[in-house]
C-alpha cells in the first residue's frame, strides 16, 4: 500500500455544515485526510453572500482543492452528500475543464438521484420557505427540538433557501458529463429507489457500485463506520 497522503474532499447537504463530514473521521485509514470543504454562506463562512448557481459553486471550490492538494500530487477522492452531490459533479467538470490537476481517483456520492428537483421551481419567496422547512423537518434535517423554534429558523432559512433555490435551478438534461472514475452510490431504500440512483451510470460510464442503508435522507448518522470502511476499501484499492 502506498505511504501516500490521501485527500477526501467533502460536500455537504443543503443548508448544512463542512462539520457533517467529521463522525467519519475515526473510521477512516489514517492516511486519508478528510477535508470539508465549507460553501459560502454555511457553517464557518456564514457572513459570505450566498452562491447563485453551482457554477459559482465549483469557481470557488476549485482554487481550494488546488490549495489543499498544493501542488503534491497527492491522490484524492471527491464525496458528496445530498445537494454535495450535485457540487461535486460540477467541480469534476472545472476539473476537466481546466486540465490542471489530477482527475481524482475516486469518487462518492450519496442520498441524491441525478433528477431536476423541478418541483422547487416558480414559488415565491414565502411559498419557496413553506417548502423548504417542510421538505428539511421530513428529510430529518432538523432536531424534533428546534422544529417550531423561530430563532432557528430566523438564522438558517436564508441559508436552506438559497441552496434550495440552488437546486431547483439545476437541470440535469444539461449535465455534459461523461467519465470512467469509479464511482460508488451511498443511498437508503427508504429515501429513494435504487432505480433512480442507477442514473448516476449516465455520467460515470466506468466502474461503479450502489450500496444501500437503512434509514432516512441522513442515514449516514447511524452508519458511519460502514461508510468509511467502503471509502477505505475504494481509496486503499485505487492507489
Amino acid at each position: 500500500m502506498s505511504g501516500k497522503k490521501k485527500y477526501l474532499f467533502c460536500f455537504t447537504y443543503a443548508g448544512g455544515a463542512a462539520s457533517f463530514f467529521d463522525p467519519l473521521k475515526p473510521y477512516l485509514a489514517p492516511s486519508i485526510e478528510l477535508a470539508g470543504l465549507e460553501y459560502a454562506g454555511h457553517g464557518k463562512r456564514m457572513k459570505e453572500p450566498f452562491y447563485r448557481n453551482f457554477r459559482e459553486l465549483a469557481d470557488d471550490m476549485y482554487p481550494r482543492i488546488c490549495a489543499a492538494l498544493n501542488d503534491r500530487q497527492e491522490p484524492y477522492a471527491l464525496m458528496g452528500y445530498s445537494m454535495g452531490s450535485i457540487s461535486v459533479v460540477e467541480i469534476l467538470k472545472k476539473i476537466l475543464e481546466e486540465g490542471e490537476m489530477p482527475l481524482p481517483v475516486h469518487v462518492f456520492l450519496a442520498a441524491h438521484e441525478p433528477h431536476t428537483k423541478s418541483e422547487l421551481q416558480g414559488f415565491s419567496s414565502g411559498e419557496l420557505d413553506d417548502i423548504v422547512r417542510e421538505r428539511t423537518v421530513r428529510f430529518g434535517g432538523v432536531p424534533e427540538a428546534l422544529v417550531n423554534n423561530r430563532s432557528f429558523w430566523r438564522l438558517y432559512l436564508p441559508v436552506y433557501r438559497a441552496d434550495y433555490s440552488m437546486i431547483g435551478e439545476y437541470d440535469f438534461a444539461d449535465l455534459d458529463l461523461q467519465t470512467e472514475i469509479p464511482v460508488t452510490v451511498f443511498y437508503s431504500g427508504e429515501d429513494t429507489p435504487l432505480a433512480d440512483m442507477e442514473q448516476w451510470k449516465r455520467y460515470f460510464v466506468g466502474e461503479s457500485e450502489f450500496l444501500r442503508f437503512s434509514g432516512n435522507h441522513f442515514f449516514m448518522q447511524q452508519n458511519c463506520r460502514e461508510i468509511a470502511k467502503h471509502i477505505n476499501k475504494c481509496m486503499r484499492g485505487r492507489l
